[in-house]
């Protein structure tokens, strides 16, 4: 972010198609180890949104937008082409708070996570 505004929202972004043939492809792709998606690992369990990550976004004080995939516009795009990714929003500026790869290496560990988000989101306040 170009500007020393706080992080006013987030929106995190799934590795997956959010229509219905979409969720069940990805569903069974998690069955047969085929499809995969850390930020999915973090927010979900097989059976629907983990509990605990409920209580981590309440947490966080922030709004949160979740987008899939194919919900992405080209601004956001633009801003996150590799996914997953979470995405900090201040005012109309917009960046990658996690990417993929810092997504990954958390291994779907959520206390890792709020712990990781808490300091980018600072970070990127400082910068």
């Amino acid at each position: 972010m170009t500007d020393r505004r706080a992080v006013d929202r987030l929106t995190f972004v799934y590795d997956a198609d959010g229509t219905l043939a979409g969720e069940v492809k990805y569903w069974f792709g998690t069955l047969l180890g085929g499809a995969h998606c850390s930020l999915c690992d973090l927010t979900h369990s097989r059976w629907g949104k983990r509990k605990d990550f409920g209580e981590c976004a309440a947490r966080l004080g922030l709004p949160i937008t979740y987008l899939h995939r194919d919900d992405l516009d080209a601004v956001l795009h633009a801003v996150a082409p590799s996914l997953p990714a979470v995405i900090g929003h201040a005012g109309t500026h917009a960046a990658v708070l996690l990417g993929p790869d810092e997504l990954a290496d958390l291994h779907g560990d959520l206390d890792a996570f709020e712990l990781r988000l808490r300091a980018a989101i600072l970070a990127t306040t400082a910068a």
